[in-house]
């Protein structure tokens, strides 16, 4: 079944790279483009404002992280395992920062590797939660036109299903042990306080595409900006590039698309936001190096750990 969803994933992840590239090869446009990046920088305040929002996004996630943990990392480990995390993504053509992240946590503040690799998938679980609800509310309260098509519903129940069988028939202890992890994490007043955290900071995240159309005087709501930013992060699950290029853009145009953008203003637009997160996942990840130096080649190697050992 393993074997399976990788296969599925990895056509989809050519589908979507195949799309790419018939974006750039029909609606690339340097002028454009280069037009768009000056546009940015003329905007120094703008500029700011979005990144300094952005910066904060990942504080609440990283927020939310320790207060999952009951408290116990330090909130700059949290923070610096975000930050990490993000870097590494940007860096590699898979998402290993996740496992980067984990190490971090075990090494620096002493939380078991069980505890720390528990916690960070049920945040990513939080987030693709906060972001299909987004994505939910938004094709309701804006009136999209627009199904998700039956045979991916299918496909992921199928896939849901399959894997809550294996968990139960051939890991009952181990999912009843996320499962109690989980109750604790998210249990009363912290488990609002995490979700409405998580929720916040994606919300937080739009503003990078928000500043962007802003600076074109194009129109876009708060409310479709945080629609299209959802559609847009919810498609980086099929990643096989650094930084998910080809996955953003093409989800970022279709989202615009559902707005009545051209193709080539977004195109354009996914471009220039794009640079504009990966500006920022470098300048972050130098940040972080700098307050927590990590060699590269220890990066690499937990970035190729398939399971977390702690001696």
């Amino acid at each position: 079944m393993k074997l399976s969803f990788k296969i599925i994933k990895f056509l989809c992840s050519l589908m979507i790279l195949s799309f790419f590239f018939y974006l750039t090869f029909n609606y690339f446009d340097g002028e454009w483009i280069l037009n768009g990046i000056k546009a940015i920088i003329q905007s120094p305040i703008i500029l700011m404002t979005i990144l300094t929002v952005y910066l904060l996004s990942f504080c609440l996630k990283a927020l939310a992280w320790k207060v999952y943990l009951n408290g116990r990392p330090r909130f700059s480990t949290c923070l610096l395992g975000v930050l990490y995390s993000l870097f590494v993504n940007h860096l590699l053509p898979i998402k290993a920062g996740d496992l980067v992240r984990i190490k971090i946590m075990s090494n620096r503040d002493n939380i078991s590797g069980e505890d720390a690799a528990h916690s960070v998938i049920i945040l990513r679980l939080l987030d693709m939660i906060c972001l299909i609800a987004f994505t939910l509310i938004g094709l309701v309260i804006l009136g999209v036109d627009f199904q998700v098509p039956m045979p991916l519903i299918i496909i992921g129940s199928i896939v849901f299903v399959l894997t809550m069988l294996v968990l139960v028939r051939f890991f009952p202890v181990f999912l009843k042990r996320q499962i109690k992890l989980f109750k604790q994490g998210i249990r009363g007043k912290k488990g609002i306080f995490i979700f409405t955290a998580i929720g916040v900071s994606w919300i937080l995240e739009a503003a990078v595409l928000y500043g962007t159309i802003f600076v074109y005087h194009e129109n876009l709501s708060i409310i479709e900006a945080v629609f299209a930013n959802s559609v847009t992060v919810s498609g980086q699950i099929f990643q096989i590039t650094p930084g998910g290029i080809a996955n953003y853009e093409s989800f970022l145009v279709f989202a615009l698309r559902l707005f009545g953008f051209a193709i080539q203003d977004g195109y354009t637009i996914a471009i220039v936001t794009h640079a504009v997160k990966f500006l920022f996942s470098y300048t972050a990840g130098v940040m972080a190096v700098i307050m927590y130096p990590i060699p590269f080649k220890t990066v690499l190697h937990w970035s190729r750990v398939r399971g977390v050992r702690i001696k």
